[in-house]
């Protein structure tokens, strides 16, 4: 029988269905390797060692990436290898990989369970605001996006948070932390620092970056995503990204160049055409966020009905793939099958 090594009980999980010998020690006797790559990548100061062992011991290393940052980026461009098949939550220029679309697969699969919450939704009926611009913590290209708002003072016009921390930027909240509770939602710990925390939200756990802010898409016709990195040599695509689609949204995306025609390769549509995208192909981030942020002003000054009219067909799209793609199920097809070939 074919024996793999799982670095980790997560790459364990993924092997379970193969008829294959799991084992955790690194020894002569293995014929493949999975690894996770962690993040930070000092969370496991041994990864490197490893992972160069089992390249010399085995015919065929997998590693899966969930998290692309710079960090991991570079990691996984410093180590290609004839053995090594990466499968990422996203792509890297100009790298050939496979797709794990990790963080669609999490942070849809409660939705796809619970559609009565998705029912409570109201996308085509106009709304007092024009966008929700949900920014999380400090970076360049969410700092864009609210200075915009703010030096063209069209606070009317959104409903917007930044967990700045500054004095000099006051955050819309619900309390005195900086967090819009969506209504429902358990807080299970009193330290509360990071939105990809857990929470309870109709009676499971999950994070509260990935809670679909009903309340909140409710009051507004558009969306804003910030995306976590917004580098021009990789797209990393989280759940920032999942709930608008599933909330069948207009988004406009802060990101790295290509990010939009990238997502549009994972079988999604986007907006071009009833607003210009354009800015999706531009190498220069400054420009490329000042040009997004042109279509901000673009939509607020459209007639809010006309646009939600124009938009119904792709975001229902857009809907039904989030929710009817098998995203685990794809990954698992694709890593039996490589793992499958090398053993025979």
């Amino acid at each position: 029988m074919t024996k793999i090594y799982a670095d980790t009980l997560t790459c364990a999980n993924h092997l379970k269905y193969l008829d294959v010998e799991v084992c955790h020690e690194l020894d002569d006797a293995i014929d493949q390797a999975v690894f996770h790559l962690p993040y930070p990548l000092s969370a496991d100061v041994n990864f490197k060692d490893k992972l160069n062992r089992a390249v010399k011991l085995s015919r065929w290393v997998v590693i899966l990436c969930s998290e692309l940052h710079l960090e991991t980026v570079e990691f996984i461009k410093q180590h290609q290898h004839p053995k090594i098949r990466y499968f990422l939550c996203g792509f890297i220029k100009p790298l050939e990989s496979t797709q794990w679309m990790d963080w669609l697969h999490r942070s849809s699969k409660f939705y796809k369970k619970n559609p009565q919450v998705l029912a409570q939704l109201n996308p085509y009926t106009t709304k007092p605001k024009m966008f929700d611009i949900l920014l999380g913590r400090i970076k360049h290209h969410r700092s864009t996006v609210y200075n915009f708002i703010k030096e063209r003072n069209l606070d009317d016009h959104v409903v917007m948070t930044y967990l700045k921390g500054n004095d000099d930027i006051p955050i819309q909240s619900q309390d005195q932390s900086g967090w819009l509770w969506e209504p429902g939602i358990i807080q299970l710990s009193n330290e509360f620092q990071w939105t990809v925390s857990s929470v309870r939200y109709q009676g499971q756990s999950m994070s509260l970056s990935q809670v679909v802010p009903i309340s909140i898409y409710n009051q507004t016709a558009y969306s804003i995503v910030c995306e976590t990195n917004y580098d021009n040599h990789y797209s990393f695509y989280t759940e920032k990204i999942v709930k608008p689609i599933l909330a069948e949204r207009l988004f406009i995306v802060f990101s790295g160049q290509h990010y939009l025609r990238n997502l549009r390769s994972l079988g999604f549509k986007t907006f071009d055409g009833i607003i210009d995208e354009s800015y999706d192909s531009t190498a220069d981030n400054d420009q490329r966020f000042k040009s997004a942020c042109k279509q901000i002003q673009y939509l607020i000054d459209q007639p809010q009905n006309e646009i939600l009219d124009k938009i119904k067909t792709i975001t229902e799209y857009n809907k039904q793939v989030m929710l009817t793609t098998d995203w685990y199920g794809d990954f698992a097809r694709e890593l039996r099958a490589v793992l499958l070939a090398r053993t025979n």
